[in-house]
């Protein structure tokens, strides 16, 4: 009876336990063998079916079926806008895409993609495309768009004249919900759906109601009369700065209405402050005229405002002039500083002893703002030292070149024009150097020709022995291979339009030899370009650009020591040539 029992439970057991694990696994082995190297049925992408096929198979369905179209059309109001697909490099990724349906019912978990899969079998499922595009090319569209069809809100602000304050509530303005419209565009491109697209307008909210607007103006009217004064207490000895004054109608300019301050417009006047303050530490230098050492600068260290310490200072003075009695209060600007690599006492044991290598050039015919800009850069180049093993790079002694570091505008090369732009010239003080450093048979590291052929470069001198400079993304960089410090020495005469750059140091016994620049091939410039202009008079003729043949310009150097060829360097110049362009007056004169 107890054996005929037993029988009972274990046949109940198999039937309970057993038997549902066979039709799992069953089931289990229908759904997932057959569709092992396949996308599982019931899976679409952008339309398109793509279940039961290869991978292979889903992506040639895919490229054949969903091409990118030519434009993105944006409609705002009734009014059409285009951009071009390849403008922002719009591109299916169809292997990524197929990826994704393939994994949608293979992530690995077996349990997760047993429910995938019956899920499936009863619901199917449309994926979208992978897309890959220039996000910031796409928003820089987007953006000029929205300038377009958008109002700019007025930012409400406060000023004092005459004593009084003013006060200007600001105005709402318009602009394409740009977050919205990337997401549109997405779908739309990743579904394969239509694409012509609405574009929605949002409100920006600028203005301020009569409470706020009191309020803004109640607290400019406390700082009427009121001033910061900037000064510096624990710099270098023998420095010397002035002090600066935040008036009145520059602190109501940090207020904010909706907030207690505009940090945009406190940062923008640090940076000014800055400008007048940082310098980089200056190594202890030596002025070399006759082989004889003619003048001594000595070391000083570097000086940078801390901005962040600043913004700070200048935020709670703000509020203790607000909120208290006084009319004048003072920050002692805070400062870091950098000590300089070549201190005063190592200046003996530098190594300089002879000169190594002299570059010339000459800028005849230069505008007066072209001369006074080279004079300016090549001053920044006086008594340079550069340690042995040391990399050296020009735009870093060279600074900011803007207006606010004194440089005036003259012609330089930008996007494939001749421009006026602060501190046209500069590469006359790059070229001159590294004509200099290939005479004294340094490693050049960096060094990049100038989109065509500059006639000061080759006035007394062959086509390819020039070096542009324009930060960040033209440099001139060589590496102190010497034993010792090398020094670098700029000298002009003005009268003659000379620049000369001298490399002093150790001599190794090295031997720099440059051969002629050839030009290996050459491209005519096209035909002299007339454009109307309306705002020169009538039958006036203005040259903006100069004509420039092209060319192929190719000189080798070599540098040997003791019979070891230290440098075996191939400079290659690919000069585009460049079209005379006339300005062609056709202005009505009164």
């Amino acid at each position: 009876m107890a054996k005929l029992k037993k029988q009972k439970r274990l046949k109940k057991i198999f039937l309970l336990v057993f038997v549902p694990l066979f039709f799992i696994s069953l089931l289990i082995a229908i759904i997932f063998i057959p569709f092992n190297k396949r996308v599982f049925p019931n899976i679409f992408v952008a339309g398109q079916y793509v279940g039961d096929k290869s991978k292979s198979d889903a992506v040639s369905i895919l490229e054949k079926n969903i091409l990118v179209p030519d434009k993105i059309n944006l409609y705002v109001k009734g009014t059409k806008y285009e951009i071009l697909t390849s403008e922002i490099s719009l591109e299916l990724d169809y292997p990524k895409t197929v990826d994704r349906a393939y994994n949608y019912s293979n992530s690995g978990n077996l349990i997760n993609d047993l429910i995938t899969k019956i899920k499936l079998i009863i619901k199917p499922v449309n994926l979208s495309l992978t897309l890959k595009l220039d996000e910031d090319k796409l928003l820089e569209s987007l953006l000029i768009i929205s300038d377009k069809v958008g109002t700019k809100p007025i930012k409400s602000s406060v000023t004092i004249i005459n004593n009084e304050v003013i006060a200007d509530p600001g105005k709402n303005g318009v602009e394409v919900d740009i977050q919205k419209l990337r997401s549109d565009i997405g779908k739309v491109f990743s579904l394969s759906l239509d694409n012509n697209i609405q574009v929605d307008l949002k409100e920006v909210n600028s203005s301020l109601n009569t409470f706020e607007l009191e309020n803004y103006k109640s607290k400019a009217i406390k700082l009427i009369g009121k001033k910061i004064e900037l000064k510096i207490t624990n710099s270098n000895p023998g420095d010397t700065f002035e002090n600066i004054t935040l008036k009145d109608t520059t602190l109501v300019s940090f207020l904010d209405a909706k907030k207690d301050f505009d940090e945009e417009v406190i940062i923008e006047e640090i940076m000014k402050v800055s400008r007048t303050i940082n310098r980089n530490p200056q190594d202890s230098v030596f002025i070399v005229e006759n082989e004889k050492v003619s003048e001594f600068i000595p070391s000083k260290d570097g000086i940078t405002v801390d901005e962040k310490k600043l913004l700070e200072e200048i935020k709670q003075k703000t509020i203790d002039l607000e909120t208290g009695t006084e009319t004048t209060v003072v920050i002692d600007i805070p400062i870091a500083k950098s000590e300089a690599k070549i201190k005063n006492e190592d200046v003996n044991n530098l190594g300089i002893k002879t000169l190594l290598g002299k570059g010339v050039s000459h800028f005849r015919g230069s505008i007066t703002n072209r001369i006074y800009n080279v004079n300016l850069a090549s001053s920044k180049f006086k008594g340079i030292l550069v340690p042995p093993g040391e990399t050296f790079s020009f735009n870093n002694v060279l600074g900011d070149v803007s207006a606010y570091t004194g440089y005036k505008a003259a012609y330089v090369i930008k996007d494939g024009r001749t421009v006026l732009g602060d501190g046209g010239g500069v590469c006359q003080v790059s070229t001159t150097l590294f004509r200099a450093l290939l005479a004294a048979g340094l490693p050049i590291i960096e060094r990049k020709p100038h989109s065509y052929r500059v006639g000061y470069y080759e006035q007394g001198f062959p086509p390819g022995l020039d070096a542009t400079v324009y930060a960040p993304t033209a440099d001139l960089k060589f590496l102190n291979d010497t034993p010792a410090y090398i020094l670098i020495q700029s000298s002009i005469d003005n009268p003659s339009f000379t620049l000369t750059f001298e490399v002093y140091g150790t001599s190794d016994g090295r031997v720099a030899t440059t051969s002629k620049p050839i030009i290996a091939s050459s491209t005519a410039p096209a035909e002299d370009l007339y454009v109307d202009d309306p705002t020169l008079p009538l039958g006036i003729i203005k040259q903006i650009e100069h004509k420039a043949w092209g060319a192929k310009v190719i000189f080798d150097y070599k540098v040997v020591r003791n019979g070891e060829t230290l440098i075996d360097q191939k400079f290659i110049s690919n000069y585009r040539p460049w079209q005379a362009v006339y300005l062609r007056g056709t202005g009505v004169v009164n």
